[in-house]
């Protein structure tokens, strides 16, 4: 495939593709299959130049040398909006930093979280013995795969199927801008890797930071008849610590988030802005994606994120329990006039052997990762909750020839497995190249072996089906592009865990309307100002 070249080149595709048969190492085995252009195919360059002298590749749209369009930057065409000169709000850790950090043992400590961080060049940041009350919840957190598989009806969309790890992700992970990319007064970590016999160093590539999530932790009214309308009134402040890294792997620019909750949850986020890799613009193709630009296409993609989540519930003994939410036609005796009717109850059940699974329908099922031998105070199993965000997806072709083998793991929601030391990696960089038989074959690990009271592997993907529009231009919105999901506890504690926050307010109201409000000592400084009158006059001498 061809484009003009610039800064947005990806946004600037030519309609001229050459097809070369490169099977294998030896490049004297090489040959030309022909070319594309104008919607057709021709084996021979004599026939390509007969096409052209006949006439017959003109095209009804030019692309443009103009990029200016693509860039980035302030564009005053689209109007002055009031107030924008100001700056925007920003979150400020105004209270000072209330996380402890171990820079050379990249160890973090936060709200009751703990937890060690590691770099790889392929996969980019990685957590391990992360802790929440001293109590294990993963062994090994991280991201094993950002793949994007495109759809089209010309050569480069039609076979394109990344996996940016095989360009080495995380040494694209690059230099984040305060107060833009990350809140201003956020901690900034490099990351260091090795490269062609020296050391590189990506500065200020790791970002970490508290940050006010913009929703209380939990907060109830209790109502009365009086005057302020309750009798007391609970709110607890929301903040968490966030791990925040962005990698740029040729047009698209990921943003990893790891959130960590002060109620025991921890949220990951991806979020993919950056260039399209477009196509050229035929109107008859616009079921592969909108015209986007005078000559482009926005082609149609999905991406996937697989990610590695090593549980270590109590121990490494741990179970995957599934809650069903059923439909059952039942009675009750105190409602003989109704006889039978609907209700719903789970149905709970084990997974049993390694598997493949997606999310039930509606969410109507819950999967928890416990351990079956470790209660809580009410007799209850402790144990995590697997909790579907947004856009928890899987690739769209499950059959493509150009992901046949390679690319399992992005194929399903989720799986469960075995925790084996042969099994680190959900994919080896070198399948992108080998569809058909891969290095490592995700497949493999399902060998039926039992995940009942095992030490557990679970393997979620996050993505977006990308469904393109003119709004990509310039490049993909983070606001709409994201994926999530929760790690929560589910029967781990005995309460929730936000009783020992002190931000917190609560105010009662008593029966003659007295209020109390406790804010258990914490608030805002107040620096004390003296206001007198002066007693000389600046410069000593004159008249006021």
């Amino acid at each position: 495939m061809f484009r003009f070249p610039g800064p947005a080149t990806y946004m600037t595709p030519l309609d001229f593709y050459l097809l070369i048969d490169c099977t294998g190492t030896d490049p004297s085995l090489y040959s030309l299959k022909g070319f594309v252009t104008n919607e057709k195919f021709y084996p021979t360059i004599a026939e390509l130049r007969a096409a052209f002298e006949a006439g017959e590749l003109a095209m009804e749209y030019d692309q443009t040398l103009d990029a200016s369009w693509a860039l980035v930057d302030y564009k005053p065409e689209l109007g002055v909006r009031d107030l924008e000169e100001r700056l925007a709000p920003s979150t400020l850790e105004i209270g000072g930093k209330r996380y402890k950090l171990d820079k050379e043992n990249q160890y973090v400590e936060y709200m009751g979280w703990s937890f060690y961080m590691s770099f790889s060049r392929t996969l980019g940041i990685m957590f391990y013995d992360i802790k929440f009350k001293g109590e294990r919840i993963l062994y090994e957190l991280s991201m094993q795969e950002a793949t994007a598989q495109y759809g089209g009806n010309q050569p480069k969309a039609a076979n394109t199927v990344y996996h940016d790890t095989y360009y080495q992700l995380g040494t694209e992970m690059g230099s984040l801008v305060e107060g833009f990319d990350c809140p201003w007064g956020s901690t900034f970590w490099n990351i260091t890797y090795p490269s062609y016999n020296t050391t590189r160093v990506n500065t200020n590539a790791i970002c970490i930071f508290e940050t006010d999530m913009n929703f209380p932790l939990s907060r109830h009214r209790t109502g009365a008849s009086n005057d302020y309308g309750f009798s007391n009134l609970g709110s607890v402040k929301g903040a968490g610590l966030i791990v925040r890294a962005i990698a740029t792997v040729g047009n698209y620019d990921y943003m990893f988030d790891y959130s960590f909750h002060m109620d025991g949850s921890l949220e990951v986020i991806v979020r993919a802005s950056g260039y399209l890799q477009s196509s050229f613009y035929y109107p008859a193709q616009a079921k592969f994606g909108p015209r986007i630009q005078q000559a482009t296409q926005g082609s149609l993609h999905d991406h996937i994120v697989t990610y590695k989540a090593d549980f270590d519930i109590v121990g490494a003994a741990n179970s995957l329990q599934v809650s069903e939410l059923v439909a059952v036609n039942q009675s009750q005796p105190w409602f003989p006039e109704l006889g039978e009717f609907e209700q719903m109850e789970m149905n709970i059940t084990y997974m049993g052997e390694e598997q493949q699974f997606n999310w039930a329908p509606n969410n109507q099922a819950m999967y928890v990762v416990l351990n079956p031998n470790a209660t809580n105070a009410w007799g209850e199993k402790r144990g995590y909750r697997l909790v579907p965000g947004r856009s928890d997806i899987h690739l769209s072709t499950l059959n493509s020839p150009w992901s046949l083998k390679n690319s399992e793991f992005a194929k399903s929601h989720l799986a469960v497995t075995r925790q084996h030391d042969n099994e680190p990696f959900a994919n080896s960089v070198q399948n992108i190249n080998l569809p058909f038989a891969p290095q490592q074959d995700f497949s493999k690990f399902f060998d039926g072996e039992s995940v009942e009271a095992e030490d557990l592997v679970i393997w979620f993907n996050l993505g977006m089906h990308h469904y393109t529009r003119s709004e990509d231009v310039p490049v993909t919105l983070y606001t709409e592009a994201y994926s999530s999901i929760v790690f929560a506890p589910q029967n781990f504690f005995d309460r929730a865990q936000d009783g020992d926050l002190l931000n917190r307010r609560w105010i009662e109201i008593d029966d003659d309307g007295n209020m109390t409000f406790n804010a258990y000592g914490v608030g805002l400084d107040v620096c004390p100002v003296v206001l007198e009158e002066p007693t000389a006059l600046l410069g000593g001498v004159g008249d006021m």
